[in-house]
């Protein structure tokens, strides 16, 4: 049982979740969701009080802690992975008429991304750019993974059109739209100047977590609008210090300036469009989001920014290895 962060003031379980508790085992479910724990006999007391407290809710965390004291170092451990298994709900009085506007939200969307930030990781390939252990074969790696989702993304940005409500969201994805079209051609070009043909660019299978990032994206947008546009800030925002970096790296690696500066000019244009704040202006529209809404949006920002973190960890190991094919090509 581990330790980890509670997304609810007074969590407890949803309607229509099953808790089964044996000697040494509590099994939680709900439809086809199922998370299973053991523990030692002796605390089988205390591990039934807190279940049963969670069935009841209305206790904030210190007191589900302080009501098992037995297990009180694992409660808020269970209650993330509860939390993340979406067996849980706010349940305080009056949690269902907690409401709030987009722009809350997004300032809440801001601290989210920065917890999660800090709590998974830092950059993994900015860390490699700095200390010179990033090589060639990352670095084209990196361009070939960023001008997949570059290429995809007006078709993964499409679909929110269909659900935009009024006016002005529209105008916004709309500009946002127009404005994504055509970015590919930089990254394209710069990897066109280290020997990637065109056709070996149209033929290249992402890394599975690239695709992932992709997906997520692009099932927002068609099912879960609100998320949509609150993640995007996370993929738009230019990182200076990040291109400073990879630009320094290929130099000192000998690559032509005709790979790193069109990747510049590619960052260049997302400041020039101010698409780190495309989250904001779109949740600025929001005129109410129940708490509900909020816990989803939350819980799928951040597994798009772990997911980023995994891409860039599997993208130095990958790249990293000679024996792989680059591009991704296997037919």
């Amino acid at each position: 049982m581990n330790q980890g962060d509670s997304e609810f003031d007074h969590p407890g379980f949803r309607r229509g979740v099953e808790v089964d508790l044996r000697d040494s085992e509590a099994v939680i479910s709900l439809a086809a969701r199922t998370c299973s724990f053991d523990f030692p006999e002796q605390v089988r007391s205390a591990v039934a009080g807190f279940l049963r407290d969670l069935e009841t809710g209305g206790y904030v965390l210190s007191d589900l802690q302080g009501r098992a004291p037995d297990i009180a170092d694992q409660v808020p451990g269970l209650i993330g992975e509860f939390g993340r298994l979406r067996l849980l709900t706010e349940s305080g009085t009056g949690a269902s008429a907690k409401v709030i506007d987009g722009t809350q939200l997004y300032r809440e969307l801001r601290r989210v991304a920065n917890r999660v930030t800090n709590r998974v990781a830092s950059s993994a390939f900015y860390r490699a750019l700095v200390e010179g252990r990033a090589q060639a074969r990352q670095l084209i790696g990196y361009g070939l993974e960023y001008h997949w989702l570059v290429r995809s993304a007006p078709g993964l940005i499409a679909p929110a059109l269909a659900s935009a409500h009024g006016l002005a969201g529209r105008r916004l994805l709309e500009e946002f739209l127009a404005s994504e079209i055509g970015h590919d051609k930089f990254i394209g070009a710069a990897l066109q100047s280290v020997g990637i043909t065109p056709d070996e660019l149209e033929r290249h299978q992402p890394l599975p977590s690239t695709f992932a990032l992709g997906a997520s994206l692009g099932v927002y947008a068609r099912q879960h609008p609100i998320s949509f546009k609150a993640c995007l800030f996370v993929m738009e925002e230019t990182r200076p210090e990040f291109i400073d970096a990879f630009d320094r790296r290929c130099v000192e690696l000998g690559m032509p300036s005709s790979f790193y500066l069109p990747l510049r000019q590619h960052a260049d244009l997302n400041s020039e469009y101010d698409h780190g704040d495309i989250s904001g202006d779109l949740l600025a529209l929001e005129g109410a989001v129940d708490a509900e809404t909020c816990m989803v949006v939350k819980r799928h920002l951040a597994l798009l920014i772990e997911t980023m973190v995994q891409q860039e960890e599997h993208i130095l190991s990958y790249y990293g290895r000679t024996d792989t094919p680059m591009p991704r090509i296997f037919t």
